[in-house]
């Protein structure tokens, strides 16, 4: 099994990614998060956004499954069955998903109890999606959620209903606004009729035995490192573990089952939501990059903060995933360039650190800076590493002698086929 991270704090590219090696992997494994992911690939001319849908759902030959670590939205999955529809047959597409049992459900009311916590001067604003991501892990760990595979269960919608009337009434008593919660309980047992269409299965078994018959699979991981829940900027992170071990965690694989883990980052940095980042740029330079750069949430359609490329933090994703080789993407971005600034340290408490990802706010925190040529060239018709520009060359080659670890691929656009194998 392989593994695809994102090691920054996502948006890197991890959607396109997997969108061109897919069709080389008999399975394609999401496994973790939620709908507050959202993968872009373009298909047949069409810019898709995938949230819950693992990114090898456009290859006939390929399983994609929903692992036992993701949360999932009935709701959303079945907009999204029906957005893909208008462009491949919905059979099709219910014929390529699996999805585990023992993934936990979104509840409609656990998007309510998102929107209050963001919005109440009660709790910490976190700068969530507000997609019930975070309530569905919390009633998941306190063991009062409902799972993929209940759905078939005679109780079903007599447990939906005690469940959601509970909390509808607490978020009331919040003063919450919500539908009506006839409206809101029949709009939930409605949405679970497409995930009734899909075989629901212990995905950790079909996964075991496929591996033992020679299968490819990959693991693809959604949102990044730098949000994971546990090593992340804690609060400001998501609600899943998002490191490489937590494939093997969530898919229920063993680690001495995982070969290549493939790490994704962008040339320079962009964050959404609140938290440390160290590297950040504002004003008409940080305008530009986000314009050029179109970094805007491909989910949400938040603007995302801007950054220059910030090693310590990328060498401690590295480190904590162990990944073995990089795909670099957004080099084309910042084409024009006279000088392309790298953050190699930082400044903390008249320390440098090389490899570090600081968790505390309170503390100052330097970036110390390496300025590496720019390139101007035509992007487009760069079809192979030796058409590079040298001075792309030597940035690629610092970041790899700094980062101990080879870019074999190499991101020239927003295209599928934009994307250059270095290793060849």
């Amino acid at each position: 099994m392989d593994i695809l991270i994102g090691l920054q704090w996502g948006d890197e590219g991890k959607g396109k990614f997997i969108d061109l090696i897919g069709s080389d992997y008999d399975i394609i494994a999401r496994f973790n998060g939620g709908a507050n992911a959202g993968h872009s690939i373009y298909y047949q001319g069409n810019k898709v956004t995938l949230k819950l849908l693992p990114s090898g759902i456009f290859s006939s030959h390929v399983k994609n499954i929903i692992g036992t670590g993701v949360v999932v939205d009935p709701l959303t999955f079945k907009a999204e069955i029906e957005e893909l529809a208008h462009i491949m047959p919905t059979q099709d597409l219910f014929n390529r998903i699996l999805i585990s049992q023992k993934a936990h459900l979104v509840l409609p009311t656990h998007r309510y109890w998102d929107i209050y916590m963001e919005q109440s001067p009660l709790y910490r604003t976190i700068g969530t999606t507000k997609n019930g991501i975070a309530p569905s892990y919390s009633n998941k760990i306190l063991r009062q959620n409902l799972r993929v595979g209940d759905i078939h269960s005679d109780s079903f919608n007599t447990d939906v209903y005690q469940i959601l009337h509970r909390q509808y009434n607490e978020l009331q008593l919040l003063g919450q606004e919500m539908p009506a919660f006839e409206e809101l309980y029949h709009d939930f047992i409605q949405g679970c009729t497409s995930l009734k269409q899909v075989p629901i299965i212990d995905t950790e078994i079909f996964l075991n035995k496929a591996i033992r018959d020679g299968k490819k699979v990959l693991a693809e991981g959604a949102q990044a490192t730098l949000l994971d829940i546990d090593h992340g900027s804690y609060p400001y992170v998501t609600s899943s573990n998002t490191i490489a071990s937590a494939a093997c965690v969530s898919l229920g694989v063993s680690p001495k089952l995982v070969d290549k883990i493939y790490g994704v980052t962008k040339a320079y940095c962009t964050r959404v939501g609140n938290g440390i980042f160290p590297t950040e740029i504002t004003g008409q330079a940080a305008n530009d990059l986000r314009e050029k750069g179109a970094e805007f949430g491909s989910n949400t359609k938040r603007p995302r903060r801007v950054g220059w490329l910030d090693l310590p933090a990328l060498k401690y994703a590295i480190m904590l995933n162990g990944v073995t080789q990089l795909v670099l993407t957004k080099a084309d971005i910042l084409n024009e360039m006279a000088d392309i600034p790298v953050c190699t340290h930082y400044e903390i408490d008249e320390q440098e650190i090389s490899l570090a990802f600081p968790q505390s706010a309170e503390q100052e925190i330097k970036p110390i800076w390496k300025y590496l040529k720019g390139w101007n060239t035509d992007f487009s018709n760069i079809k192979h590493a030796n058409l590079l520009p040298e001075t792309l060359g030597a940035f690629i080659s610092f970041l790899e002698e700094e980062l101990q670890v080879p870019i074999n691929y190499l991101s020239t656009g927003p295209q599928r086929e934009e994307l250059i194998n270095l290793a060849k």
